[in-house]
């Protein structure tokens, strides 16, 4: 009789982190998000159980201030196991309008360079490198702490970074 097969490895978690976009001039306002995401590994042996692939919406906070509150975004990620530590990195691949405008007084001989700054934050596309390295397996739990995803937005990638820092996440794995 054959041993039954080991289910996939796959999660569910929430998240609640802290954006930005840096521009050549200034940055955007900081926002706070809760995320929701769903991931799974790509295999039960070998290498492929420590390969996860997945996606998930990101909200915006304060909404009101955003072109539109939504993020999506998906993400490949290895992750280890040492005990209970679970550290992951991997790369995310996004779309967001969620770069908020500069809110502080404006100088006023410089308003052409800030609407020319504002215009090069507002590509929606973003490619960066994830890094958790503060995680741990409990039981069916993973609970994460800071974690940190930096790259380029745009179109044009050469004009804004974003840096989006996770402050806690829970999984459960199914």
């Amino acid at each position: 009789m054959a041993e039954p097969a080991e289910p996939v490895a796959q999660g569910i978690s929430l998240g609640f982190s802290s954006f930005q976009q840096i521009g050549l001039w200034r940055d955007s306002e900081p926002a706070m998000t809760l995320d929701a995401a769903y991931q799974r590994a790509l295999g039960t042996q070998g290498p492929g159980r420590h390969i996860f692939v997945g996606g998930g919406l990101r909200y915006a906070l304060p909404s009101g201030k955003t072109t539109f509150p939504l993020e999506v975004y998906g993400r490949a990620e290895i992750r280890t196991r040492v005990g209970f530590w679970e550290p992951a990195g991997g790369l995310e691949l996004g779309f967001s309008r969620v770069a908020l405008p500069w809110q502080a007084v404006r100088v006023p001989m410089g308003e052409e360079l800030y609407e020319q700054n504002d215009a090069l934050l507002t590509g929606p596309l973003y490619f960066a490198v994830h890094a958790a390295p503060l995680r741990f397996h409990i039981g069916r739990f993973i609970i994460g702490g800071p974690e940190v995803q930096w790259g380029p937005a745009g179109p044009p990638f050469r004009t804004a970074q974003r840096l989006h820092i996770g402050l806690a996440r829970l999984e459960v794995q199914l």
